[in-house]
Protein backbone atom coordinates (compact mmCIF):
# COMPACT_ATOMS: atom_id res chain seq x y z
CA UNK A 1 0.00 0.00 0.00
CA UNK A 2 2.86 2.38 0.79
CA UNK A 3 4.32 1.77 -2.66
CA UNK A 4 1.07 2.87 -4.30
CA UNK A 5 1.25 6.31 -2.68
CA UNK A 6 5.04 6.68 -2.53
CA UNK A 7 5.19 9.20 -5.37
CA UNK A 8 2.41 11.29 -3.85
CA UNK A 9 3.54 11.63 -0.25
CA UNK A 10 7.27 11.53 -1.05
CA UNK A 11 6.75 14.30 -3.58
CA UNK A 12 5.11 16.41 -0.88
CA UNK A 13 8.01 15.67 1.48
CA UNK A 14 10.49 16.58 -1.26
CA UNK A 15 8.76 19.90 -1.94
CA UNK A 16 8.67 20.67 1.77
CA UNK A 17 12.38 19.84 2.16
CA UNK A 18 13.19 22.03 -0.85
CA UNK A 19 11.34 24.97 0.70
CA UNK A 20 13.18 24.45 4.00
CA UNK A 21 16.49 24.40 2.13
CA UNK A 22 15.53 27.54 0.21
CA UNK A 23 14.76 29.29 3.52
CA UNK A 24 18.14 28.31 4.92
CA UNK A 25 20.04 29.40 1.80
CA UNK A 26 18.07 32.65 1.70
CA UNK A 27 19.14 33.34 5.26
CA UNK A 28 22.76 32.46 4.44
CA UNK A 29 22.82 34.88 1.52
CA UNK A 30 21.32 37.69 3.59
CA UNK A 31 23.88 37.18 6.36
CA UNK A 32 26.82 36.90 3.95
CA UNK A 33 25.77 40.08 2.16
CA UNK A 34 25.28 41.75 5.54
CA UNK A 35 21.66 42.54 4.74
CA UNK A 36 18.97 42.89 7.43
CA UNK A 37 17.86 39.47 8.63
CA UNK A 38 14.70 38.56 6.61
CA UNK A 39 12.59 37.41 9.54
CA UNK A 40 9.21 37.80 7.81
CA UNK A 41 10.40 36.01 4.66
CA UNK A 42 11.90 33.22 6.76
CA UNK A 43 8.60 32.77 8.61
CA UNK A 44 6.69 32.67 5.30
CA UNK A 45 9.01 30.07 3.77
CA UNK A 46 8.91 27.87 6.86
CA UNK A 47 5.11 28.14 6.87
CA UNK A 48 4.97 26.99 3.26
CA UNK A 49 7.29 24.06 3.90
CA UNK A 50 5.34 23.13 7.01
CA UNK A 51 2.00 23.06 5.16
CA UNK A 52 3.39 20.88 2.36
CA UNK A 53 5.07 18.54 4.81
CA UNK A 54 1.82 18.30 6.78
CA UNK A 55 0.11 17.22 3.57
CA UNK A 56 2.73 14.52 3.09
CA UNK A 57 2.26 13.24 6.64
CA UNK A 58 -1.51 13.18 6.20
CA UNK A 59 -1.21 11.21 2.97
CA UNK A 60 1.14 8.73 4.57
CA UNK A 61 -1.04 8.45 7.67
CA UNK A 62 -4.14 7.78 5.56
CA UNK A 63 -2.30 4.96 3.82
CA UNK A 64 -1.09 3.21 6.96
CA UNK A 65 -4.24 4.04 8.95
CA UNK A 66 -2.17 5.35 11.85
CA UNK A 67 0.21 8.09 12.85
CA UNK A 68 3.10 7.84 10.34
CA UNK A 69 5.83 6.67 12.71
CA UNK A 70 6.44 3.17 11.41
CA UNK A 71 9.97 3.51 10.08
CA UNK A 72 13.03 5.74 10.39
CA UNK A 73 12.07 7.86 7.37
CA UNK A 74 8.68 8.74 8.82
CA UNK A 75 10.19 9.44 12.23
CA UNK A 76 12.74 11.84 10.69
CA UNK A 77 9.93 13.62 8.85
CA UNK A 78 7.82 13.83 12.02
CA UNK A 79 10.74 15.22 14.05
CA UNK A 80 11.34 17.88 11.37
CA UNK A 81 7.63 18.71 11.35
CA UNK A 82 7.56 18.93 15.17
CA UNK A 83 10.61 21.19 15.12
CA UNK A 84 8.93 23.70 12.81
CA UNK A 85 5.72 23.55 14.84
CA UNK A 86 7.70 24.31 17.99
CA UNK A 87 9.39 27.20 16.21
CA UNK A 88 5.97 28.73 15.50
CA UNK A 89 5.16 28.44 19.23
CA UNK A 90 8.53 29.30 20.77
CA UNK A 91 9.67 31.95 18.29
CA UNK A 92 7.02 34.59 19.05
CA UNK A 93 7.17 33.91 22.81
CA UNK A 94 10.93 34.26 23.23
CA UNK A 95 11.47 36.50 20.18
CA UNK A 96 14.68 34.73 19.27
CA UNK A 97 16.21 36.17 16.13
CA UNK A 98 17.95 33.66 13.83
CA UNK A 99 16.04 30.73 15.38
CA UNK A 100 14.10 30.34 12.13
CA UNK A 101 17.39 30.28 10.21
CA UNK A 102 18.77 27.42 12.30
CA UNK A 103 15.43 25.60 12.26
CA UNK A 104 15.36 25.82 8.46
CA UNK A 105 18.83 24.30 8.26
CA UNK A 106 18.08 21.36 10.55
CA UNK A 107 14.67 20.61 9.03
CA UNK A 108 16.18 20.66 5.54
CA UNK A 109 18.82 18.19 6.75
CA UNK A 110 16.33 15.88 8.48
CA UNK A 111 13.59 16.01 5.84
CA UNK A 112 15.81 16.11 2.77
CA UNK A 113 18.44 13.73 4.16
CA UNK A 114 15.87 11.06 4.97
CA UNK A 115 14.60 11.24 1.37
CA UNK A 116 18.10 10.39 0.15
CA UNK A 117 18.23 7.20 2.24
CA UNK A 118 15.79 4.68 0.71
CA UNK A 119 16.70 2.07 3.33
CA UNK A 120 15.04 4.26 5.97
CA UNK A 121 11.65 4.00 4.25
CA UNK A 122 11.08 0.30 4.85
CA UNK A 123 7.61 -0.91 3.85
CA UNK A 124 5.39 -2.31 6.56
CA UNK A 125 1.76 -3.47 6.76
CA UNK A 126 -1.05 -0.99 7.36
CA UNK A 127 -2.18 -0.66 10.96
CA UNK A 128 1.30 -1.36 12.35
CA UNK A 129 0.22 -0.17 15.80
CA UNK A 130 -2.57 -2.72 15.82
CA UNK A 131 -5.20 -0.11 16.65
CA UNK A 132 -3.73 0.15 20.14
CA UNK A 133 -4.13 3.77 21.34
CA UNK A 134 -1.46 3.40 24.05
CA UNK A 135 1.23 2.48 21.53
CA UNK A 136 0.23 5.22 19.09
CA UNK A 137 0.16 7.85 21.84
CA UNK A 138 3.49 6.59 23.19
CA UNK A 139 5.12 6.88 19.76
CA UNK A 140 3.71 10.34 19.00
CA UNK A 141 4.75 11.79 22.38
CA UNK A 142 8.23 10.24 22.19
CA UNK A 143 8.96 11.62 18.73
CA UNK A 144 7.49 15.01 19.63
CA UNK A 145 9.85 15.12 22.61
CA UNK A 146 12.71 14.53 20.16
CA UNK A 147 11.46 17.60 18.30
CA UNK A 148 11.72 19.56 21.56
CA UNK A 149 15.24 18.22 22.11
CA UNK A 150 16.11 19.23 18.54
CA UNK A 151 15.21 22.85 19.22
CA UNK A 152 17.15 22.66 22.51
CA UNK A 153 20.19 21.54 20.51
CA UNK A 154 19.73 24.45 18.09
CA UNK A 155 19.44 26.94 20.94
CA UNK A 156 22.58 25.40 22.43
CA UNK A 157 24.43 25.87 19.14
CA UNK A 158 23.31 29.51 19.09
CA UNK A 159 24.56 29.86 22.67
CA UNK A 160 28.01 28.50 21.81
CA UNK A 161 28.27 30.78 18.77
CA UNK A 162 27.27 33.87 20.76
CA UNK A 163 29.62 32.94 23.60
CA UNK A 164 32.47 32.58 21.11
CA UNK A 165 31.63 36.00 19.69
CA UNK A 166 31.73 37.57 23.13
CA UNK A 167 35.10 36.02 23.91
CA UNK A 168 36.51 37.26 20.59
CA UNK A 169 34.73 40.60 21.03
CA UNK A 170 32.89 40.21 17.75
CA UNK A 171 29.54 41.97 17.66
CA UNK A 172 28.81 42.32 13.95
CA UNK A 173 27.43 39.99 11.27
CA UNK A 174 25.85 36.82 12.63
CA UNK A 175 26.53 37.76 16.24
CA UNK A 176 24.43 40.95 16.20
CA UNK A 177 21.28 38.96 15.41
CA UNK A 178 21.77 36.35 18.14
CA UNK A 179 20.01 36.79 21.51
CA UNK A 180 22.04 37.22 24.68
CA UNK A 181 23.73 34.18 26.19
CA UNK A 182 21.55 34.59 29.30
CA UNK A 183 18.36 34.40 27.26
CA UNK A 184 19.60 31.40 25.27
CA UNK A 185 20.72 29.56 28.40
CA UNK A 186 17.37 30.12 30.13
CA UNK A 187 15.44 29.00 27.06
CA UNK A 188 17.53 25.83 26.72
CA UNK A 189 16.86 24.99 30.36
CA UNK A 190 13.09 25.45 30.09
CA UNK A 191 12.77 23.59 26.81
CA UNK A 192 14.85 20.66 28.03
CA UNK A 193 12.59 20.28 31.05
CA UNK A 194 9.59 20.39 28.69
CA UNK A 195 11.12 17.71 26.48
CA UNK A 196 11.81 15.47 29.48
CA UNK A 197 8.18 15.82 30.58
CA UNK A 198 6.94 14.72 27.13
CA UNK A 199 9.39 11.81 26.95
CA UNK A 200 8.49 10.69 30.47
CA UNK A 201 4.79 10.75 29.55
CA UNK A 202 5.58 8.73 26.43
CA UNK A 203 7.39 6.07 28.49
CA UNK A 204 4.52 5.90 30.97
CA UNK A 205 1.96 5.32 28.20
CA UNK A 206 4.28 2.77 26.60
CA UNK A 207 4.62 1.01 29.95
CA UNK A 208 0.88 0.33 29.95
CA UNK A 209 1.32 -1.78 26.82
CA UNK A 210 4.66 -3.29 27.89
CA UNK A 211 3.30 -4.56 31.24
CA UNK A 212 0.56 -6.51 29.43
CA UNK A 213 2.70 -7.58 26.46
CA UNK A 214 6.39 -7.67 27.51
CA UNK A 215 7.25 -10.20 24.79
CA UNK A 216 6.21 -7.73 22.05
CA UNK A 217 8.67 -4.99 23.04
CA UNK A 218 12.27 -5.57 21.84
CA UNK A 219 14.62 -5.21 24.79
CA UNK A 220 17.14 -3.31 22.68
CA UNK A 221 14.54 -0.66 21.82
CA UNK A 222 13.46 -0.41 25.45
CA UNK A 223 17.05 -0.19 26.67
CA UNK A 224 18.10 2.53 24.21
CA UNK A 225 14.99 4.63 24.86
CA UNK A 226 15.49 4.43 28.63
CA UNK A 227 19.18 5.30 28.19
CA UNK A 228 18.31 8.47 26.26
CA UNK A 229 15.64 9.36 28.82
CA UNK A 230 18.06 8.78 31.72
CA UNK A 231 20.67 10.95 30.04
CA UNK A 232 18.27 13.88 29.78
CA UNK A 233 17.06 13.33 33.36
CA UNK A 234 20.64 13.51 34.63
CA UNK A 235 21.34 16.70 32.66
CA UNK A 236 18.14 18.35 33.95
CA UNK A 237 18.93 17.43 37.56
CA UNK A 238 22.50 18.71 37.27
CA UNK A 239 21.19 21.89 35.62
CA UNK A 240 18.70 22.52 38.42
CA UNK A 241 21.48 21.94 40.94
CA UNK A 242 23.63 24.43 39.00
CA UNK A 243 26.34 21.80 38.53
CA UNK A 244 25.98 21.77 34.73
CA UNK A 245 25.41 25.26 33.37
CA UNK A 246 26.11 27.52 30.39
CA UNK A 247 28.69 26.00 28.01
CA UNK A 248 28.74 22.53 29.54
CA UNK A 249 24.95 22.37 29.53
CA UNK A 250 24.87 23.41 25.87
CA UNK A 251 27.43 20.78 24.88
CA UNK A 252 25.54 18.09 26.82
CA UNK A 253 22.28 19.03 25.07
CA UNK A 254 23.91 18.76 21.64
CA UNK A 255 25.58 15.41 22.41
CA UNK A 256 22.37 13.92 23.80
CA UNK A 257 20.39 14.96 20.74
CA UNK A 258 23.00 13.47 18.41
CA UNK A 259 22.87 10.22 20.40
CA UNK A 260 19.07 10.22 20.21
CA UNK A 261 19.15 10.69 16.43
CA UNK A 262 21.87 8.06 16.00
CA UNK A 263 19.71 5.56 17.90
CA UNK A 264 16.74 5.85 15.53
CA UNK A 265 18.01 3.45 12.86
CA UNK A 266 19.08 0.56 15.15
CA UNK A 267 15.97 1.00 17.30
CA UNK A 268 13.67 0.79 14.29
CA UNK A 269 15.60 -2.19 12.92
CA UNK A 270 15.11 -3.96 16.24
CA UNK A 271 11.41 -3.15 16.28
CA UNK A 272 10.85 -4.54 12.80
CA UNK A 273 12.21 -7.91 13.87
CA UNK A 274 8.88 -8.43 15.63
CA UNK A 275 5.46 -7.24 14.56
CA UNK A 276 2.75 -5.84 16.82
CA UNK A 277 -0.41 -7.87 16.36
CA UNK A 278 -3.79 -6.36 15.78
CA UNK A 279 -5.86 -5.29 18.75
CA UNK A 280 -8.18 -8.25 18.20
CA UNK A 281 -5.26 -10.68 18.23
CA UNK A 282 -3.90 -9.12 21.39
CA UNK A 283 -7.30 -9.42 23.01
CA UNK A 284 -7.57 -13.07 21.97
CA UNK A 285 -4.12 -13.74 23.42
CA UNK A 286 -5.29 -12.48 26.78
Amino acid sequence: MLQDIAMTDRTAFAIGATIYLAAFLFGCIALLLKKPYPRAAMFALLSGGFLIQTLGLNLRGAAIKACPLGNTFEIAQFIAWSLVLLYFIVGPVFRLRLLGFFVAGLTALLSGGSLLLPAWDQPYPAGIFGGNPWIELHAALAIFSYGVFAIVALVSVMFLIQQHGLKKKQFKGLYQYLPSVQQLDLMAKRLMITGVIFLTAALLFGAVFWINNPHLVPMFKLGVTCFIWAGYIVVVILRLQKKLVTRRHAIAAIILFLLAMASLWPVQSARHTESIPSSSATTDAK
